[in-house]
C-alpha cells in the first residue's frame, strides 16, 4: 500500500496537481528488433505503428508523447515504429493497423485503439488504464448488476460507484489512476448508464458529466440491509478523490480527552472545517449518537470531534454546545449555542460557502461546459447548447386531436410539423420553423401549426408521420404534399412558397412566356425560383399535355413549370430552336435553352427538368450536395480557400473543361471558408491537407477510391484531360479508398429496433416514405381527386367527435424506448 501511495504522489505531479518540473520526453523510436524486445520483457506497451505523417498523425503522436512520461509511471512502454524505414510483419503490412495504436501485454495484444479515441492525453491514460484495470474495475449497465456487487461485498469491503458520461473525458482518467492505487483495497464500479443514475436518486442526472458515491458495504453484516451511499459532490479529479478517501479512512468520530486547541485531524491537514461538540460521563451514549448522526451528514464535508467538557478552557461560557474551526487552515475556533442538530448542519455547510465552494460552484460550471464538449450527437449538443433560447411558438397554431380535422379547412393552404418534444432533431428543426412562420406570418391564405406526436399520436399515425420531424402542405383541390428537403429555414421557405401555386402555370400569349421566363410575371417567387420551365405543345397533343400536367403535379414544392398551348407555336420554335413539343429552360439574367421531346413521358419530362435544376459548375454546399451525388457520377471537386490568381485561373479552366465532360462526371468546386465541413472531408479523402487548390476525383461506386490530381501539375483543361484518361485506364493508383461505414448501434442497449421486431417482427424494420404510391397518387388526380382534401377533413371532423381513446398505438409506446436524449460513447467491448 505504502508503494502505491507513494505512486499517487507521481501520478498527481504528472497531472499538474504538483508541478515539479516543466518538459515533456521525446517518444522514442523504435526499430523491429527494438519491438521485439518490448514485447519479450514481459511488461504493458503501447505501441503506434506509423507511415506517413499528416496534421492528424503529428497532433496525436504529440498527445502520445505528453502521455508517455504519464503512463511509464505505471511501468507502461510508449513507443513508436516507423513502417516507412522498419516493416514490422503483421502490423505495418495492413492499411486498418495504421489508424491505430495497440496495447500489448507481454506479447498478447490486448486491446487496438483508434486514434481518434485517444484525443488527448487524458483520453489515452484513460483508456489504457481501463483495459489493464479490468478485472479490478466492475462495468455495470444495470442497476440489477450493481446491486449483485453490492450483496457480493457486504461485510467484506466497501464500493466505489462511479458514472463518467463518455469515455476518456479527464474524470475518466482521474477514476482510473485512483482505481490504480486503491483498487487492492476498494471494489471500484464505473458505468456511463443513464439509467443507473436514477436508481442512485440524483437530481438533473441528465446534466452531469461524471460523479462518485462511496457504498458502506463492509459494516453491513446483514444481507437484507442495503450498503448505506455517500455522494462525493466535488469535482472528480485525481487529488480530490485521494483527499476524499483519505477522510473516509478517518474515524467517523473521532473522541479525544484534551482541549480543542490541541486537536489535530486529517479534516485540519485538508484544510476542511472541523466540528467539536462536547460532552460529559451522565449524557456520553446520547451525545456520542449525536456526534455521529452529525458525522454521516457531514461526512466528506467537515469532520466532527468529541471533546469532554471538563477539557474546555475556563472563558468558554457554560451554555456553549459546539466549537466550530473554519476552513482554510485557521486555527480560531468559535463556540457557539446551537440546539438542533438541522442548525448545527446548516451552519457548516453556509460557512463552506464563503470560501471553498466558490471554488466549487466554478468548477460545477465549467464541468458543465466540457459535458457540452464531449455530446456524441452533434445535433444534441446544439439544443443542448441553445437551452437558453426560448422560442417564441405563439405564432404557430398547437393542434390536438380535435382541432386538427378543422384547421385543414381554415385557409387554402396548411402547413403542418409533426414532431416530439424529446427529439433533438425535432427541436432543432422547430427553431426553423418558428423562423419560417414568423417570414410568413402575413401571408392570408397560409396557415402554419403543429402536432406534438407525444401528446397527439393518434393524429400522427393517421397522417402517417412515421419519421419524425415531418412536414405536411394540406392545399383545398390538391392532395397532401410531404416536404422531403433539407430541415433548415430556407429550403423550408422555398418548398412553401413554391407549393401554393398551381402547376402548371397556364400561359396564353407569347408575351406570357417571354415574362414566366425572365421571372417578371412573379416576382414575389424571383427569391425562391431558381430555373424557370415552359412547355410548349400544340392543341392536339393531348398525350403530351397531359404527361406534362402529370410531371409538374409531381414537382410541386420543387418548381413551378409553365405550360403554353398554341398555334402561333412557329414563332416560338424559332425564337427557342425547338418544335412543339419541347421544353425551354431559363435561369434568371441568363439565356434561354430549348430540348425537344423525344418521348411524351412523364418520367422523362420530369428527369429533363431536374437535370436542368443542376449547374454544370457548381458551388458545393451543405444544402445541395444530395442533389448532385443522386445520378452516381463520379464527382471532380476543386477546394479552394481563397480567390487569387492562380485559383481564378483554374476555376476559368474547369468550367471549360465542364463543357467536355458534363456527361462524365459531376465537376464542381468547394469554398472552405464558406463551407467548413469540406477542410474535413478533404481530410478524410487524403488522410492529409495538400497544398490548395486541390483537385479531387471520387467515386462513388466501386469501393469508392480517391484520387488526387498531382501537386506538381498545373490544373489545365489538358492536364486534366490527360489525368483522368490515366485514372480510367489503370494507369493512377487511388491515393484512398473510403471504407464502407456502418452506422450501427454502439452497443446491444441500444438496438431499440431490434428490440421492437423481436416482439412484432418486422414491425421496427427501417421504411421509407412511399414517394411511387405519392406520385401515383398526383398523376391520377382528376375530378374525384380535387374535392378528395375537402372530403377528408369533414370525415376527421365527424370522426372527431367519437370518444378519445386512453391507450397509445403500438408505434408510439415502443418509439419511448428511444427517450435516451444523448447517447455516449461507452467500454462497449468491455
Amino acid at each position: 500500500m505504502a508503494q502505491r501511495q507513494f505512486h499517487l504522489y507521481l501520478i498527481l505531479m504528472c497531472t499538474g496537481q504538483f508541478s515539479v518540473v516543466d518538459g515533456t520526453k521525446l517518444l522514442p523510436s523504435a526499430n523491429q528488433q527494438h519491438f521485439v524486445n518490448i514485447l519479450q520483457s514481459g511488461k504493458p506497451s503501447l505501441i503506434y505503428f506509423k507511415r506517413i505523417t499528416n496534421p492528424s498523425v503529428s497532433l496525436f503522436l504529440q498527445q502520445l508523447e505528453l502521455s508517455s512520461e504519464s503512463l511509464e509511471e505505471y511501468g507502461i512502454t510508449v513507443a513508436q515504429v516507423d513502417c516507412s524505414t522498419e516493416n514490422v510483419p503483421k502490423y505495418c503490412e495492413n492499411n486498418l493497423v495504421l489508424k491505430e495504436a495497440h496495447l500489448f501485454r507481454g506479447n498478447i495484444l490486448l486491446r487496438s485503439f483508434a486514434v481518434d479515441t485517444l484525443f488527448d492525453v487524458d483520453a489515452i491514460v484513460a483508456n489504457v488504464l481501463f483495459v489493464l484495470l479490468f478485472n479490478e474495475i466492475k462495468y455495470v449497465s444495470s442497476s440489477v448488476e450493481l446491486h449483485d456487487i453490492e450483496n457480493e461485498m457486504k461485510g467484506r469491503g466497501d464500493v466505489i460507484v462511479t458514472f463518467v458520461r463518455a469515455i476518456g473525458i479527464p474524470e475518466h482518467r482521474a477514476i482510473m489512476e485512483t482505481a490504480f492505487v486503491y483498487g487492492a483495497k476498494y471494489q471500484f464500479v464505473l458505468t456511463t448508464e443513464q439509467s443507473v443514475l436514477e436508481d442512485l436518486e440524483l437530481e438533473d442526472s441528465d446534466k452531469l458529466s461524471a460523479r462518485l458515491w462511496f457504498c458502506h458495504c463492509k459494516m453491513v453484516l446483514g444481507r437484507t440491509q442495503p450498503c448505506k451511499r455517500s455522494l462525493f459532490e466535488q469535482s472528480l479529479t485525481t487529488v480530490n478523490i485521494h483527499s476524499y478517501l483519505k477522510v473516509l479512512e478517518a474515524p467517523l468520530v473521532m473522541e479525544v480527552s484534551v482541549g480543542p486547541e490541541e486537536v489535530s485531524t486529517v479534516h485540519m491537514q485538508l484544510k476542511m472545517p472541523v466540528v467539536f461538540l462536547f460532552t460529559q460521563r451522565e449524557t456520553y451514549e446520547q451525545d456520542r449518537q449525536t456526534a455521529e448522526s452529525v458525522a454521516w451528514q457531514l461526512l466528506g464535508k467537515a469532520g466532527v470531534v468529541l471533546v469532554p467538557r471538563a477539557q474546555l478552557q475556563s472563558r468558554v461560557a457554560d451554555d456553549v454546545t459546539v466549537g466550530l474551526r473554519p476552513a482554510g487552515g485557521d486555527s480560531t475556533i468559535s463556540y457557539l449555542v446551537i440546539t438542533s442538530i438541522e442548525e448545527m448542519i446548516d451552519l457548516i455547510k453556509s460557512e463552506g460557502k464563503d470560501a471553498p465552494t466558490t471554488q466549487y460552484d466554478n468548477e460545477e460550471e465549467s464541468e458543465e461546459l466540457d459535458f457540452r464538449g464531449v455530446q456524441d450527437d452533434e445535433v444534441a449538443e446544439t439544443i443542448y447548447q441553445n437551452t437558453w433560447r426560448e422560442l417564441d411558438v405563439d405564432l404557430i397554431l398547437a393542434l390536438t386531436e380535435k382541432s386538427f380535422p378543422q384547421s385543414l379547412l381554415a385557409t387554402s393552404h396548411v402547413v403542418v410539423l409533426f414532431y416530439t418534444a424529446w427529439d433533438a432533431v425535432s427541436m432543432v428543426f422547430l427553431q426553423s420553423y418558428v423562423e419560417v412562420s414568423t417570414r410568413l406570418a402575413d401571408l392570408k391564405d397560409l396557415l402554419m401549426a403543429r402536432v406534438n406526436c407525444g401528446d397527439w399520436p393518434e393524429v400522427c399515425s393517421t397522417e402517417n408521420a412515421t419519421q419524425l420531424p415531418a412536414v405536411k402542405l394540406y392545399s383545398l383541390g390538391k392532395y397532401p404534399l410531404f416536404y422531403t428537403g433539407m430541415l433548415g429555414a430556407q429550403s423550408l421557405l422555398e418548398f412553401i412558397m413554391l407549393s401554393r401555386i398551381v402547376n402548371p402555370v397556364q400561359l396564353t400569349t407569347t408575351e406570357d412566356v417571354e415574362a414566366f421566363l425572365n421571372g417578371e410575371s412573379q416576382d414575389d417567387l424571383k427569391p425562391y425560383q431558381h430555373l424557370s420551365v415552359v412547355g410548349l405543345f400544340n392543341p392536339e397533343m393531348e398525350k403530351e399535355i397531359d404527361a406534362f400536367t402529370k410531371a409538374a403535379n409531381s414537382l410541386r414544392g420543387t418548381v413551378i413549370p409553365g405550360s403554353y398551348v398554341g398555334n402561333d407555336n412557329p414563332y416560338l420554335s424559332q425564337w427557342f430552336g425547338v418544335a412543339p413539343p419541347a421544353l425551354v429552360f431559363a435561369r434568371q439574367e441568363k439565356s434561354h435553352l430549348g430540348v425537344q421531346l423525344e418521348e411524351s413521358n412523364t418520367d422523362v419530362i420530369v428527369s429533363a427538368i431536374r437535370s436542368s435544376m443542376l449547374e454544370k459548375f457548381p458551388e458545393l454546399t451543405v444544402e445541395n450536395l444530395p442533389f448532385y451525388i443522386q445520378p452516381l457520377k463520379p464527382l471532380l471537386i476543386l477546394f479552394i480557400d481563397n480567390d487569387d490568381g492562380i485559383t481564378m485561373k483554374t476555376k476559368e479552366e474547369l468550367a471549360e473543361f465542364t463543357k467536355l465532360s458534363m456527361q462524365m462526371y459531376i465537376t464542381c468546386w468547394i469554398d472552405l471558408r464558406k463551407t467548413q465541413v469540406g477542410k474535413e472531408i478533404l481530410q478524410i479523402y487524403l488522410n492529409y491537407l495538400p497544398q490548395l487548390p486541390a483537385l479531387i476525383l471520387v467515386k462513388l461506386s466501386s469501393g469508392s477510391p480517391v484520387f488526387a490530381f498531382p501537386e506538381d501539375q498545373v490544373i489545365s483543361r489538358v492536364n486534366v484531360l490527360s489525368w483522368l484518361k490515366k485514372v480510367q485506364l489503370g494507369l493512377e493508383q487511388p491515393n484512398n479508398v473510403l471504407q464502407d461505414k456502418k452506422w450501427t448501434p454502439p452497443q446491444a442497449a441500444y438496438d431499440f429496433l431490434a428490440m421492437m421486431d423481436a416482439v412484432r417482427p418486422g414491425f421496427a424494420k427501417q421504411r421509407t416514405p412511399d414517394s411511387a404510391k405519392r406520385d401515383g397518387a398526383n398523376e391520377g388526380e382528376g375530378e374525384a381527386e380535387v374535392t378528395s382534401g375537402v372530403d377528408e377533413a369533414k370525415d376527421r371532423i365527424e370522426s372527431a367527435a367519437e370518444p378519445e381513446r386512453e391507450t397509445l398505438p403500438e408505434t408510439l409506446k415502443r418509439s419511448t424506448v428511444q427517450d435516451n436524449k444523448m447517447q455516449q460513447k461507452v467500454h462497449s467491448e468491455l
